[in-house]
């Protein structure tokens, strides 16, 4: 008996420990300031977007400009609006945070978390594509005898890309270890929710 005893004290001493929980307020401060700051940069990428496009169909419109050059301009205008609207959809539902509870803060900053890496995946396998599709394009216009100052110009478009896509694979590949980690935490926070 005296055992049961003891087992029985232990139990109750287990059950007034308290159970580890979650600050929801400072959970809803660090969702809100980061639903704050994307917002911030998806406008910003929208905006910049919206330039690139207005600059491409610019040059694709001038009356200057040649049949390379037109082609070239609407192609990279048409992939610039796409891939931007692809990026605002898989956004739309991550726009807002309010009036959410813990759990639903979780879960929204995990399918933020989830967004984000697709986001850095899906963005330099576009970035290789285009400089794959301009790197074609410059080899074609060199064969089909384009303008000298027009295959100067795609010479220097796929050099540079050649100097950006490792610069934005390594800050994308920081950005996305970040990512990961921070999924890790909320992963393991919306565990803790769970437990009894």
């Amino acid at each position: 008996m005296n055992a049961n005893k003891e087992w029985d004290v232990l139990s109750a001493a287990w059950k007034q420990q308290e159970a580890p929980t979650i600050d929801v307020e400072a959970l809803r401060r660090e969702v809100a300031r980061r639903g704050r700051a994307m917002r911030r940069t998806i406008i910003g990428e929208t905006g910049l977007a919206v330039l690139v496009v207005v600059a491409c169909a610019l040059i694709a419109l001038n009356a200057d400009s040649g049949d390379y050059r037109r082609g070239l301009m609407g192609v990279l205008g048409l992939l610039t609006f796409l891939y931007q609207a692809y990026m605002l959809w898989i956004r739309r539902s991550q726009w807002s945070e309010t009036g959410l509870d813990g759990g639903a803060l979780l879960d929204l900053e995990i399918r933020r978390c989830a967004t984000t890496l697709h986001y850095w995946r899906f963005g330099m396998w576009s970035v290789l594509a285009l400089w794959l599709g301009l790197y074609a394009y410059w080899l074609w216009c060199l064969a089909d005898g384009c303008p000298p100052e027009q295959g100067e110009s795609l010479r220097g478009l796929v050099l540079l890309y050649v100097i950006v896509i490792p610069l934005v694979g390594v800050y994308g590949a920081w950005r996305s270890h970040g990512v990961r980690a921070r999924r890790r935490r909320l992963l393991a926070l919306q565990e803790q929710a769970r437990a009894p």
